[in-house]
């Protein structure tokens, strides 16, 4: 599977520098909200951003570095590196982890927004080094691809711990609640996507498990809590069907019902819940 998987996967890598690295600095942008799955996301307001061109290579991206792309495409260069030792092809492997080594230290020093008393967090960036000034959910795939230092980590703790900006009662909103255009009933303008509020659990209890990551290892468990206790449709006597998202607030379910990403999520938080994979399958029942 992974010999007949990897020629396309490494194709599909070298698609994004090759047509979404509009300053062929080795940072990619998306082209527009649609292409992230972000969709309406806040970020993507023309307050915020609009669309250049490169007249020498033809390619036309929005004018910001996209945080979440960039770390996709990091954790994906050491997959390949993985992918490459299992198939015994060590110089492959030496490479794409050289790659993904040299690119780290340009992810940390460019994305990320140190705030006051310890907080901070990972933004988009524009062309010109300054910051997008907004704190969205685009920002947990730092910590889901391990792009964050322990320091810079520990400083997103603090930052989704507000409950003023990130920790409301069900879930991690799309948006800080400080952000002008915040709605936490509006599609990706604030309203909570589990998928997006997994991706900063995984990330947190990865850094919780690190020498300090106490903070982020309690977060991440309390986190999981809200959603299973306050969450409409998570509990096993509410037999409310998942939906598409959620007021990150009140939990009242939005959107399309019977969504199957967030049927996934909830399946993959109940899976890490018990002791073992096996526990998991032992539970089935047909």
């Amino acid at each position: 599977f992974l010999r007949k998987m990897r020629p396309a996967i490494e194709r599909f890598h070298a698609f994004w520098y090759q047509h979404r690295d509009v300053t062929g600095e080795g940072l990619c942008s998306w082209t527009e909200g649609m292409e992230s799955g972000m969709d309406d996301a806040v970020r993507f307001l023309p307050n915020y951003t609009r669309s250049v061109s490169n007249a020498t290579t033809g390619v036309t991206t929005l004018n910001e570095w996209a945080v979440d792309l960039n770390s996709y495409l990091y954790r994906e260069k050491r997959v390949l590196a993985d992918i490459a030792n299992e198939l015994g092809d060590v110089e492959a492997a030496k490479s794409w982890k050289t790659q993904a080594e040299l690119l780290l230290p340009t992810l940390r020093k460019v994305f990320f927004v140190a705030g006051p008393r310890g907080t901070g967090f990972f933004q988009d960036s524009y062309f010109n080094g300054t910051n997008v000034p907004v704190e969205g959910c685009e920002g947990y795939a730092a910590l889901f691809c391990h792009v964050a230092t322990q320091e810079q980590a520990l400083a997103m703790t603090a930052t989704l711990s507000d409950p003023d900006r990130f920790l409301l009662p069900f879930s991690l909103p799309t948006v800080s609640k400080k952000n002008t255009f915040y709605n936490g009933r509006g599609y990706w303008k604030g309203s909570a996507w589990l998928d997006q509020t997994w991706f900063a659990y995984e990330g947190l209890k990865h850094y919780g498990r690190q020498v300090g990551g106490r903070p982020a290892a309690e977060l991440a468990a309390e986190i999981r809590r809200r959603i299973f206790e306050v969450g409409k449709g998570f509990s096993h006597k509410d037999t409310t069907p998942f939906n598409e998202h959620y007021d990150p607030g009140s939990s009242d379910p939005l959107g399309a019902t019977h969504f199957s990403w967030t049927a996934t999520h909830a399946l993959l938080w109940a899976i890490d819940l018990l002791p073992s994979p096996r526990a998991f399958s032992d539970q089935i029942v047909i």
